[in-house]
């Protein structure tokens, strides 16, 4: 009997502390991004060449006064992120 009763006075210990302490936030998954270049764009932004093809936003001053944002192409000149896996081609098999 006393062991019911010690087991019921634990139980209600820790529901009542769960109902008092504040709930914990969930942290929101980090977004899964390929791989990066240093400019930022991704390897599908950049030609067989390597120079990016990407436009970037940047704000536009007038006399220190924001007047908005304008679109000029991306200063990267190579793509420097991790070499793509190649693609290769291959043939259907005769059944």
């Amino acid at each position: 009997m006393i062991e019911m009763l010690v087991g019921a006075l634990i139980f209600g210990t820790g529901l009542a502390v769960g109902r008092l302490l504040p709930r914990r936030e969930h942290k929101s998954k980090a977004v899964e991004t390929g791989p990066l270049c240093q400019c930022g764009h991704g390897a599908s932004f950049h030609d067989v060449e390597g120079r990016c093809r990407a436009g970037v936003e940047r704000a536009k001053w007038n006399n220190g006064a924001w007047v908005g944002n304008e679109l000029l192409p991306c200063e990267c000149q190579k793509y420097t992120g991790p070499e793509p896996l190649p693609s290769f081609y291959a043939p259907e098999l005769p059944e």
